[in-house]
């Protein structure tokens, strides 16, 4: 492979040389670019055969790399090795890179320090954790140190890459890079190389907060240009980790959408979970019995109980379906809800008991125990339901009905409403369910359009 190894330099003077001279036993296409020093690190490697570019002024870092690998490629590189000036990279981890080129060709190799945590400056290793996050988020997949300078780049990358280079970007100009090649489908491997910072090193060009921020801000504008690119954040930071049973892969993307529902609220300042209430509020409001004149499957929702006992909300439900069922003899009821909370009795057989205490049959009613909460009902209804042709109608409370029938119609199944309560009685604690049905509900369509987005065959199974 032909390849150029390229060195930015500013005021290096003391490790310049030695690293130049290293560098030339590997190979003799050594680009030194000097980036306005004023201690004589052009004056250290005038001696040596390399490729000297000078700039008169400091243009920063960006404009040096940018330099160096412009110069390779017409010098007809196939690769382009970065490497800093400072002595923090060895010349002989270049085999290193090489040999992972090989067996991962059109892929950038990054020499990967962050595993040598003790060797690193607690500031230096904590910010580049900060970029990592960011930049991995941004490129749609976990990067192993998003701010090693140490790289083996195929040059083909950079044909028609387009990245303004300016003094600002010093250093924000690597992560770009990576950013870029993402979404070009070139992506990055690292190979481990040890982390080395002397003690009489000069201090760093590297300014953390500073730098990180102007790296945030470059990351934000990419992601708001790719609507936040939620897929890349999975891909990143979810993903990876999703490994263990499937019940705890649920688990985890639950808790992951989550966290997206609610920078969804804070973004809007609170007006998607607004808009979800006043959904909420209105079909709440506005929903009304239909008269039932035929023989029906009633579909009862269960809930927490209360010292094995239903509680206030479960027994509206209870006490709805048993008017129905002595007004329809020959209807039956499926009665939903496992053991939740404390309980040492099922949300269904205390539904269950209730309704045979007030005269119903045991044989009209079947139990399902399995389930913790809606999502987990309605999962199980519509495995109970497959092949039943009777008409369903769903029982809830009123602030309960819009969650319910948009979960319900998400696995396939097309009740009609039939609320527990007469009237929806807004003087009552209902509105203050109906703010945690809000959130509930957005969770939820957070997380289902989010599968959908990212091809989440798992989740797409779990909630339709």
């Amino acid at each position: 492979m032909n390849f150029s190894i390229v060195i930015p330099a500013y005021n290096e003077c003391k490790t310049i040389r030695d690293l130049a001279s290293q560098a030339l036993t590997i190979t003799p296409n050594v680009i030194v670019v000097d980036d306005g020093s004023t201690d004589g690190t052009a004056d250290a490697v005038k001696s040596l055969p390399v490729n000297l570019i000078v700039h008169a002024e400091n243009q920063g870092k960006a404009a040096s790399l940018w330099d160096g690998i412009t110069t390779a490629i017409k010098n007809s590189a196939e690769a382009i090795i970065t490497m800093d000036g400072d002595g923090q990279h060895s010349p002989a981890d270049i085999l290193l890179l090489l040999e992972k080129a090989k067996h991962h060709p059109q892929t950038i190799i990054i020499g990967a320090r962050l595993t040598d945590k003790h060797a690193i400056p607690a500031k230096r290793y904590y910010a580049n954790k900060i970029a990592n996050f960011w930049i991995s988020w941004a490129s749609g997949y976990q990067i192993a140190d998003s701010q090693s300078g140490f790289r083996l780049y195929p040059a083909s990358l950079f044909n028609e890459l387009s990245i303004k280079i300016n003094k600002s970007k010093s250093f924000v100009f690597e992560s770009e890079i990576l950013i870029r090649a993402a979404q070009k489908g070139i992506y990055s491997c690292p190979v481990l190389i040890p982390a080395i910072y002397s003690e009489n090193a000069r201090a760093s060009h590297f300014r953390g907060v500073r730098d990180i921020a102007l790296i945030t801000r470059m990351v934000a504008f990419q992601l708001l240009k790719r609507g936040l690119y939620l897929p890349g954040l999975y891909n990143a930071w979810i993903k990876p980790f999703i490994k263990i049973s499937h019940y705890e892969q649920a688990g985890l993307d639950g808790y992951f959408t989550l966290f997206i529902s609610i920078l969804l609220i804070l973004l809007s300042a609170g007006l998607s979970l607004f808009i979800a209430y006043v959904y909420i509020f209105r079909i709440a409001n506005c929903t009304s019995r239909k008269l039932i004149n035929e023989p029906s499957l009633f579909l009862v929702l269960g809930r927490k109980l209360s010292n094995n006992l239903p509680d206030i909300d479960y027994l509206h439900r209870l006490n709805c379906v048993l008017s129905l069922l002595n007004s329809q003899p020959e209807s039956h009821a499926l009665i939903l809800g496992g053991y939740t909370g404390k309980s040492s009795l099922s949300e269904s057989k205390a539904g269950l008991n209730y309704l045979i205490g007030k005269g119903i049959s045991a044989f009209k009613i079947t139990m399902e125990e399995s389930s913790r909460n809606t999502l987990e009902n309605l999962q199980q209804a519509k495995m109970l339901l497959q092949s039943d042709t009777r008409k369903i109608i769903l029982i809830t409370n009123r602030y309960h009905i819009a969650r319910s029938k948009i979960m319900a119609n998400g696995f396939g199944i097309f009740p009609e409403i039939y609320p527990a309560e007469k009237k929806f009685n807004i003087m009552s604690f209902a509105l203050l369910k109906i703010l945690s049905e809000s959130f509930h509900l957005h969770w939820y369509l957070t997380g289902k359009y989010f599968a959908k987005l990212t091809n989440n065959q798992r989740m797409l199974a779990r909630i339709s």
